[in-house]
């Protein structure tokens, strides 16, 4: 089994509505990103032989998500929630990529150096 990753990286900010801490207030984060992806198999030919994908080629999916809907954006306006917790940017993200990165496996939003999200199906 491999086990691949890529990390992206993005600024945003948000605001927990129904927060009972300092939350409530709007507020953003360096949020660090990872796709996790899994595969037994290794391409046998052509210009991906012996990958299970190409890097660029999870980069130019992730990328113009993170620009349409992450990066210096409003959480709560782009994914339409009025409370964006870590835990519901982690699903999201999955729910987005699932059908576009053949063995997706989880995503993992880091909010913080020391706290983060790992989601999967």
């Amino acid at each position: 089994m491999f086990d691949l990753e890529e990390t992206f990286s993005f600024e945003a900010g948000h605001i927990l509505t129904h927060h009972d801490g300092r939350c409530r207030n709007p507020h953003g984060h360096s949020y660090v990103m990872i796709v996790h992806i899994r595969g037994t198999e290794l391409v046998k030919s052509g210009p991906k032989t012996n990958m299970i994908i190409d890097f660029y080629d999870v980069i130019n999916v992730v990328k113009p998500m993170i620009d349409q809907y992450f990066d210096h954006k409003w959480l709560n306006d782009t994914l339409k929630s009025d409370s964006v917790t870590v835990e519901y940017m982690a699903k999201w993200i999955f729910d987005y990529l699932e059908k576009k990165i053949e063995g997706l496996h989880a995503i993992t939003v880091c909010e913080t150096p020391t706290s983060r999200v790992k989601y999967s199906k």
